[in-house]
């Protein structure tokens, strides 16, 4: 073969490798540029601080930037693989729509995370606590003297979540339900308890601030102002009252007799009701309408007892909150040592006892009888009538039927000696000389007394 000949024959196959490596290069211009791991997007001069986080995200540390961001016709250009919330939804799975959404979530996530990496774990912007949520809300413990543990440690988390809840306010869990998962003690008192204040099995938030406060405990207002937020149509009654039992206004007002919270007594008694009311009679007090006796001793020493009394029932006598009736009575009974008999005026005795002991002049009935005359009514139904407390002491007494041993007559306390028979008895006073009855022989008083 000549050498022209040579040359004709190689030149086809030369121009034809020139052609196809000039249709490569213009494929290769149009197809995405895919850099190797060491010259990519992250490791390259211009975004190597996309990666000098502690916590990097996924793609970020893989040195996948296309699962974000599109190159547009091969050039330095690109656009979202999809808007806001959507963006993220490409490889995260969707959460089941709750009632209550905290609005970034539903909109942008990127508001609270950084779509590339943070310091803080979950890429959560600004801090991992409070300073992340201050970015948005405002600062709830700014001029608080008293803070809620989780708010003092900036621990916004324990109580709400950040992106969506079943419950008002972002909470974890119901009200009740949230502050017993700290309060421990709270509950167990709660499940054992004999009453439980309802705010406590509702929310406690009716009472206390959750976040924090001025006042200890953060209370929402301080003594009887507290319980007149769902209480108030009764205290404003209770202010009309003539007599104000004093623990309604002194000191702690309400919480001087009950519990806030649950108790193991009805009617959210902080203690039992006689120990309550001896807590505070356990000394003379000089009451806003008179001296009022040292009741614990009292209730010590007599050795007869009335039946309220030695039941621990004060209140089938008193009304704990105030009365029209003085010694804050549950119904009338009368003030003086000296008053006419009506039946009004001895409401309260009558609740138990049998009215006919000072109705019926005669009677079989009564045990203080002279024959059949009764000595009740005669007591009671004259001019100058005596009350029942004349004779009887309303707590009790060192002797039988509650008589007393001393009779308060002004400044004058009367000596007054009573004994008793198997069928009567008899007493000696400063009212009389000394007279005796017999239920079943009656005695001529008139001429016993006689010199």
């Amino acid at each position: 073969m000549t050498t022209s000949a040579a040359h004709h024959t190689l030149r086809f196959p030369v121009m034809a490798l020139v052609a196809l490596l000039l249709a490569v290069g213009a494929f290769a211009a149009d197809a995405p540029k895919m850099l190797p791991a060491d010259k990519s997007c992250s490791a390259s001069e211009c975004h190597q601080d996309l990666t000098a986080f502690e916590f990097n995200h996924g793609p970020v540390n893989m040195n996948q930037c296309e699962p974000c961001h599109i190159p547009i016709n091969g050039e330095h250009r690109f656009e979202a693989a999809g808007e806001g919330r959507d963006l993220c939804l490409v490889c995260h799975d969707a959460e089941a729509a709750m009632p209550v959404q905290h609005a970034p979530f539903e909109t942008d996530c990127a508001v609270c995370h950084d779509p590339h990496g943070s310091d803080n774990r979950y890429f959560v912007r600004g801090g991992a606590g409070a300073e992340g949520c201050m970015r948005c809300h405002t600062d709830v413990r700014e001029g608080l003297s008293h803070l809620h543990g989780p708010v003092a440690l900036g621990e916004c988390l324990a109580c709400h979540t950040p992106h969506q809840s079943e419950y008002e306010g972002l909470l974890v869990e119901q009200r009740t339900a949230l502050c017993t998962g700290c309060h421990v003690d709270m509950e167990q008192r709660i499940e054992g308890a004999v009453s439980v204040h309802p705010p406590v099995e509702e929310q406690c938030a009716g009472c206390h601030l959750p976040h924090g406060g001025d006042r200890e405990y953060f209370l929402v207002d301080e003594g009887r102002a507290l319980c007149n937020e769902c209480h108030g149509d009764f205290l404003k009654e209770t202010e009309t009252f003539k007599f104000t039992h004093q623990a309604m206004v002194e000191g702690e007002a309400c919480q001087n007799c009950h519990d806030s919270h649950a108790s193991n007594q009805e009617r959210l008694l902080a203690a039992k009701s006689e120990d309550l009311c001896l807590n505070c009679h356990n000394e003379p007090i000089d009451g806003p309408h008179g001296m009022i006796d040292n009741i614990a001793e009292q209730v010590e020493n007599f050795e007869y007892l009335h039946g309220p009394v030695r039941q621990g029932n004060c209140s089938a006598c008193h009304d704990a909150h105030g009365s029209d009736n003085s010694f804050i009575l549950d119904k009338a009974f009368p003030e003086d040592f000296y008053d006419s008999y009506s039946e009004d005026k001895y409401q309260l005795c009558f609740d138990c006892h049998d009215q006919r002991l000072v109705l019926d002049e005669m009677s079989e009935e009564t045990g203080f009888r002279n024959g059949k005359v009764n000595l009740h009514y005669l007591h009671v139904n004259r001019e100058k009538g005596r009350t029942c407390r004349a004779c009887h002491h309303e707590h009790g007494s060192n002797q039988p039927k509650h008589i007393r041993s001393v009779v308060p007559f002004g400044r004058w306390e009367m000596q007054l000696e009573y004994t008793m028979t198997d069928t009567g008895g008899g007493c000696a006073t400063g009212c009389h000389v000394p007279y005796s009855y017999d239920r079943e022989d009656a005695v001529d008083n008139a001429e016993s007394s006689a010199p």
